[in-house]
């Protein structure tokens, strides 16, 4: 009996070390990602009243990309941490979760990656490997990964490219690329590299979108290509530094280019801790900090309300993402700034329907007026609706550049042309047309009748509603009985003529209540604007603009 519990046992000890040797050179030839455990520090200097500092513990990952792509980082087979979802394991990344948000670009982060290069000029080919550093999702939450950090190499080991994916709370993103000694400042003491580049994309709502951000950096303490495992390899601590500098005054010299001010935000993560990813490590890690990866939206959220309510900062209303697309003409419409866009708010239901009335209304219009109309839109995933007028007959050619969806809603919602090139053209800057012309012969009601003594229509008057007497009374500003949109009501055939009217009617009254409960919702926060950047005082600023116009100075 006990000769065969020994033998029992002697043989359970040999299949163990057996186990655990094939682990150990399993283990050896795994590629290493690496657990960063962050101090990250936050100080506003400017205004000087509003000053303000904190600090705070994060957990990062740092990952070789090509090592995740195959899945060679997954631990104990992708429940502790995998890579191609969030569900179904402790941790993960998904390749939805980074860079562009749209299918055309691949379904795999590395390619993602290599189409963004190609769009800037860098040829994919000579990108070998590239380190990761990110936030994983936490039992399926994803936060808003507010920066992801990819550090881009060469086949000879060399670092030649950092891209710096920036998230806000509003789900849009951008990159900003920078390369190894092109551009650069003079490096830092600390620091490995520096660059000094204009700020285009919104992320604290206590700033607008201008000035220049200057970003330190170190870089990893070797090229992912030499992650296999190696006790003597230095574990990675890569520093990233952040300052921001709002524009100062255009000097004499460059009267039309601003100089960068004086330091108004400061922000850097440093690694205090770093240690190559495996089961136990990670474990440990997310045993001694059980909450890291889940505060990052609750603690912005704390801060910007010390900020709003103890500093007194007002907020500045989110600006649309600045155009990427192409096809952009920065001669007509806005400035492109750096094309580094890479994700954008998705588009809502009532968007989707004015979009459809808007376009069903433009299929019919181009063939009446002869001119071709060709809706551009600033986000690159996004194809240009055109619509043709009969071959043979198009005599111009409309173009029409937008900056988002919000361009149908205001077309929706202005009782004529000349009101939406108004309030969304020269006031909020949502559109901009080839040919002012041109945009209202297309967009006004073709018959004349419509205007004089008829009486206004249920959704006209319901669009007037919000507009300033101001507006209303402007012998500039014709407005017509019925929209040009309930004229042309074929575009939805599957609607009957009256179920179409009053779902124009429902959709109305949704736009206009959801404006004023935003402003409820506000007022009751007390919380505030910066004054004039209201979001529902859109008309307020464009009466003022029309003003000037009567009354130029």
């Amino acid at each position: 009996m006990n000769l065969t519990i020994g033998t029992g046992c002697a043989a359970t000890l040999c299949l163990l070390l057996s186990y655990l040797r094939r682990c150990k050179n399993k283990q050896t030839n795994r590629p290493i990602a690496y657990i960063l455990v962050n101090q990250v520090t936050h100080a506003r200097l400017l205004p000087v009243e509003s000053a303000h500092a904190f600090t705070y513990p994060t957990v990062s990952l740092l990952l070789p990309l090509k090592a995740l792509e195959k899945n060679d980082l997954d631990l104990a087979g992708g429940w502790v941490f995998g890579y191609g979802g969030l569900y179904g394991r402790l941790t993960g990344l998904r390749p939805s979760g980074y860079l562009t948000d749209n299918e055309n670009d691949g379904k795999f982060i590395w390619s993602k990656l290599a189409r963004i290069l190609e769009g800037r000029g860098y040829d994919s080919d000579a990108l070998e490997d590239a380190w990761m550093m990110t936030m994983p999702s936490f039992l399926g939450y994803e936060g808003i990964n507010p920066l992801t950090v990819y550090y881009c190499y060469k086949p000879e080991g060399q670092l030649w490219v950092v891209i710096l994916e920036v998230h806000n709370t509003f789900g849009e993103r951008h990159v900003y690329i920078l390369e190894v000694g092109k551009g650069e400042d003079p490096t830092p003491k600390g620091f490995d590299h520096q660059w000094t580049f204009p700020r285009h994309f919104h992320v604290s709502p206590f700033n607008d979108r201008e000035g220049f951000y200057i970003v330190s950096l170190t870089a990893p303490s070797h090229p992912p290509t030499k992650s296999r495992h190696n006790p003597s390899s230095p574990a990675p601590r890569p520093i990233v530094r952040i300052h921001y500098h709002p524009p100062d005054e255009p000097s004499s010299e460059a009267p039309g280019k601003p100089s960068i001010g004086p330091l108004k935000l400061s922000a850097i993560i440093r690694p205090v801790l770093s240690l190559p990813l495996t089961t136990p490590a990670w474990l440990f890690t997310l045993a001694s900090s059980p909450f890291a990866l889940l505060l990052t939206s609750p603690r912005i959220l704390y801060q910007a309300w010390i900020l709003h309510y103890r500093k007194r900062l007002d907020v500045f209303p989110r600006p649309e993402p600045k155009p990427a697309t192409e096809a952009w003409d920065p001669d007509i419409a806005f400035p492109a700034g750096d094309r580094g866009g890479i994700g954008w708010q998705p588009e809502g239901p009532l968007e989707k329907y004015e979009r459809k009335r808007v376009e069903a209304f433009l299929a019919t219009r181009a063939t009446e007026t002869g001119v071709r109309v060709t809706l551009i839109p600033g986000k690159p995933s996004e194809p240009a609706s055109d619509f043709p007028a009969h071959e043979g007959a198009e005599r111009e050619h409309l173009k029409v550049y937008y900056l988002s969806p919000r361009i149908f809603t205001i077309i929706f919602l202005c009782p004529s042309a000349a009101h939406a090139l108004l309030l969304g053209s020269e006031s909020e800057k949502i559109f901009v047309p080839s040919s002012p012309e041109l945009f209202l012969s297309v967009f006004n009601p073709s018959s004349s009748a419509l205007h004089g003594d008829q009486q206004l229509s249920a959704g006209q008057q319901l669009r007037l509603r919000p507009i300033p007497h101001a507006v209303r009374s402007s012998s500039d500003l014709q407005i017509p009985a019925a929209h040009a949109l309930e004229l042309h009501s074929r575009g939805l055939s599957r609607l009957p003529r009256t179920a179409l009217a009053i779902s124009d009617l429902i959709v109305l009254w949704i736009l206009l209540a959801l404006e004023r409960f935003e402003q409820f919702t506000f007022t009751a926060l007390r919380a505030r604007f910066v004054p004039g950047q209201e979001p529902w005082n859109a008309w307020e600023r464009a009466s003022v603009i029309l003003e000037c116009k009567k009354h130029p100075q």
